[in-house]
């Protein structure tokens, strides 16, 4: 008579589905949900949900009507067949499965499900998870409207009425990939034992993708400053300053709550939600798409059996890096983490909304404020305690170069610290490469590099930035390179640590806490590298730059844009990198408007070329990416002034220079595999035609008539400016040797002015070029090589195995450029 019942329900409600549904919209996870779920279409399939709601079974048909899935139906007592998919919910077969305990075998379906499956060895069903969210509130009781409209499991019929009113506009699916019902099947003999297991995997498998879609439970603002004024480092603090500023202990107490409440996110998913919707119109704006990659992998992480908190540590290009990252997230079913931001965007208006989407805002400098440090380091400590996703940005700064800056450690060793110290779950870092087309700010970047003063964020600022609405920037692209485990890389790096680390014995942080941070965060650097992205527009900028008057021919730049292809695909730098566009053809076609190319008819072919402006931020574009070719193009360059050379030759004089390659780009080979590395480049160039070997050990370059010679040519200008600037430093540093002791601030600013001339008199508009950091990065090298020594008072004494360094640093440049710099080195020693 029950089971009548239901059944007359079900149908009235099947029939009221539609008004239902009409309130109804929804997002999928994964997106591209057919291609991705990967479903056997011989196989049954069988949907398990983890909320006995039909609410929930209207909107699966509904997806699964639209993007051409089975669509569930009632089966009964049958067995889930090709022609009636089923769908299960997860409480009936928890039930199910504690009745079975007591002694009812026979009550769980699933149980049913199971015998019948064991006496036919031949049958099979894909079972698929489906987590349905109405709305994305992790459960912030901050009102009673929260209370009774916020989606929670097991939400009676009338609340779940309410909660379609309130939430049915915001409704998400995630899809887990199908499970295979034979494995479990073959795993136990016993069908009830069977059915216990898949059902208590289903269960945590819902209780994680509930977690990595909503994140932990959120907690009020207020309180989260009041717990941070009850930590202990804080309360130290707030003694500390009392008693060194004669104030009492309120008062140095309500400076602690100011900086708190300064700092602290007021996270909420009605402010995740709104900040999505405007940043959605401005995306479709000013953008083509949203070019992502490896979102399933971090998916795959955020629900690992074992609690997992990620840590996103993207490089940072553009203040629209952090708005991509939270609205890619969000939009695929992933929490979006909370923020560290600089507090120069803590604007009026601006800032309230950052805050509710997540933000948290850290003053520039406050190396020397004790009490801040407190406060901010009991932040981290609870935002890592509770299992909040977090971002930051290691470099610290948008990058105006578009080569990965030196990261800062600073805030990654509080993360590191924090994460360490606690033993409840582990955490991920996940590196992320961010590229753009065009990013918005490439025009204050180029000020700044020529010596612009930086211009401070503010709302007439943001205002005036709305003209980029009227501006088409092609496409972001968003690349989650390879997840990895804090705790298992302070395993291999940095060992005794789970010994003491955290305890009452060993408070303090283990020796050797800060080499091992410093290393970690240019391994990121690295990983995010590994992960770069060969957008066109970049990719035509490496082309267009590396030709000596910045204009090739039409033909002749598709041709190089193919050959620079094919060294990628041939030899990736990892798994992770991606190109978008493989056809040469239709990646001048996406860059030339983007890039500000300009087009000459002419009669024997149309001609492209870049002008001052466009060329300068191309450059910006190109060394995005230029770390991909530095190898192949330090090969090409040794056959500039020559055109035959012994292969060991050519390998030895990469691992020499390699060092500094990989100090200032991050590459992600250790000195050891160089050599390997340079054989197989060697390998894929001799394939290609732009090398060839003769029977005696010796590498050849083509003959010049040869369309090949020009593409090793073409190569070899990529790096040529990171040659050059070698070279300058090394042919300085020999000639002030002679001198004596070499102060170092003096000296990089004699490199920066040394770069600043061989600019002007090539013709060479790229502020990049004399960067003071680049000379910085280089000298820093030489030291750790050993080829210089910094003394305590900063100056540099200089070994002489620079002189060779110079003459063979001297040997990867053009004649024209060699006589500039020794005829600039000859007038500067007249002078001296």
């Amino acid at each position: 008579m029950r089971s009548f019942a239901v059944g007359i329900l079900f149908w009235l409600a099947w029939w009221l589905r539609k008004p239902m549904l009409w309130l109804v919209r929804y997002r999928v996870a994964p997106d591209d949900l057919k291609t991705k779920l990967q479903l056997n279409p011989e196989v049954p399939v069988c949907f398990v949900l983890a909320e006995r709601s039909w609410a929930d079974v209207f909107v699966l048909d509904r997806i699964c009507k639209d993007w051409g899935l089975p669509r569930p139906r009632r089966t009964g007592n049958a067995l889930p067949s090709l022609e009636r998919p089923a769908c299960l919910y997860l409480p009936v077969l928890l039930e199910a499965r504690i009745a079975g305990r007591e002694g009812a075998r026979n009550g769980s379906p699933l149980t049913g499900l199971m015998q019948r499956a064991v006496s036919d060895s031949g049958y099979n069903v894909q079972l698929v998870p489906v987590s349905i969210f109405w709305g994305r509130d992790a459960g912030k009781e901050t009102s009673l409207f929260k209370l009774f409209f916020a989606d929670t499991p097991g939400a009676g019929l009338l609340r779940k009425f309410w909660i379609i009113l309130a939430n049915g506009r915001h409704v998400l699916a995630s899809f887990a990939p199908p499970l295979d019902f034979a494995t479990f099947r073959g795993q136990e003999t016993d069908a009830t034992r069977a059915a216990r297991k898949l059902t208590r995997a289903l269960h945590f498998h819902f209780l994680r993708a509930r977690t990595a879609a909503l994140g932990p439970s959120l907690v009020r603002r207020d309180f989260v400053v009041e717990g941070l004024l009850k930590a202990p480092g804080v309360r130290l603090a707030v003694e500390q300053i009392a008693k060194e500023e004669a104030i009492t202990l309120a008062q140095a107490e309500k400076r602690a709550r100011k900086m708190a409440y300064e700092l602290s996110a007021d996270y909420a998913d009605s402010g995740v939600n709104f900040v999505s919707r405007i940043l959605a119109q401005i995306w479709n704006r000013v953008y083509s798409g949203i070019d992502v990659r490896g979102l399933e992998r971090v998916r795959a992480w955020a629900q690992r059996p074992e609690p997992t908190e990620i840590i996103y540590v993207p490089s940072h290009r553009s203040h629209a890096d952090y708005l991509l990252i939270s609205y890619v997230l969000y939009h695929a079913g992933l929490v979006s983490p909370h923020i560290a931001a600089g507090i120069n965007l803590n604007m009026p208006v601006i800032g309230g909304i950052l805050r509710r989407g997540g933000a948290f805002f850290i003053r520039r400098s406050f190396a020397k404020d004790r009490l801040y440090i407190a406060v901010f380091r009991a932040y981290v400590d609870a935002l890592i305690r509770r299992g909040y996703s977090i971002e930051f940005f290691p470099e610290g700064g948008r990058s105006r170069t578009g080569r990965l800056l030196t990261p800062k450690t600073g805030l990654m060793a509080m993360v590191v610290e924090s994460a360490l110290r606690q033993r409840v779950r582990k955490v991920a870092l996940v590196p992320i490469y961010i590229g753009y087309d065009k990013v918005w700010e490439i025009g204050s970047y180029l000020k700044e590099l020529r010596g612009g003063q930086k211009k401070q964020e503010s709302v007439q600022g943001l205002l005036k930035a709305t003209q980029i609405l009227t501006k088409s920037f092609g496409k972001p692209y968003v690349n989650f390179g390879e997840p990895y485990l804090l705790q298992d890389y302070a395993d291999q790096h940095l060992p005794g640590w789970r010994e003491g680390f955290g305890t009452e014995s060993a408070p303090e942080k283990p020796q050797g806490f800060n080499q091992f941070v410093s290393e970690l965060t240019m391994e990121n650097s690295r990983r995010i590298n590994a992960a770069a992205v060969a957008s066109p527009v970049a990719l035509t900028a490496v082309a267009l730059l590396s030709t000596p008057q910045r204009a090739a021919g039409a033909d002749e730049l598709i041709e190089q844009i193919a050959s620079l292809i094919g060294l990628l695909k041939a030899r990736p730098v990892s798994a992770d990198q991606y190109i978008p566009v493989e056809d040469a053809r239709s990646v001048l076609s996406w860059a030339e408007p983007i890039g500000g190319l300009s087009r000459i008819s002419h009669e024997w072919g149309d001609l492209l070329t870049a002008n001052d402006r466009a060329a300068v931020a191309l450059t910006y574009y190109r060394n995005n990416l230029q770390h991909l070719f530095a190898l192949p193009s330090l090969i090409a360059n040794f056959f500039r002034t020559r055109p035959e050379l012994p292969e060991q030759a050519v390998v030895t004089g990469c691992r020499a220079l390699y060092p500094f390659l990989r100090a200032e780009y991050f590459l992600r080979w250790s000195q050891d595999e160089c050599e390997t590395v340079a054989r197989e480049w060697i390998e894929v160039m001799v394939g290609q035609g732009l090398l060839m070997r003769d029977g005696a050990g010796h590498l050849q370059r083509p003959d010049v008539a040869q369309p090949q010679f020009a593409r090793l040519a073409t190569l070899g200008r990529v790096m040529g400016e990171t040659f050059e600037r070698y070279c300058m430093t090394t042919l300085l540093l020999a000639e002030e040797r002679k001198l004596g002791p070499v102060e170092r601030k003096r000296f990089e600013t004699d490199c920066r002015l040394f770069a600043e001339r061989v600019a002007v008199l090539t013709g060479r508009d790229a502020p990049e070029f004399f960067d003071p950091a680049l000379f910085s990065g280089y000298v820093s090298t030489l030291i750790e090589l050993g080829l210089v020594v910094m003394r305590d008072d900063q100056t540099l004494e200089v070994d002489a195995r620079i002189d060779r360094m110079a003459e063979r640093a001297l040997e990867l440049l053009g004649h024209g450029a060699q006589q500039t710099l020794q005829q600039l080195l000859s007038r500067r020693r007249a002078a001296s």
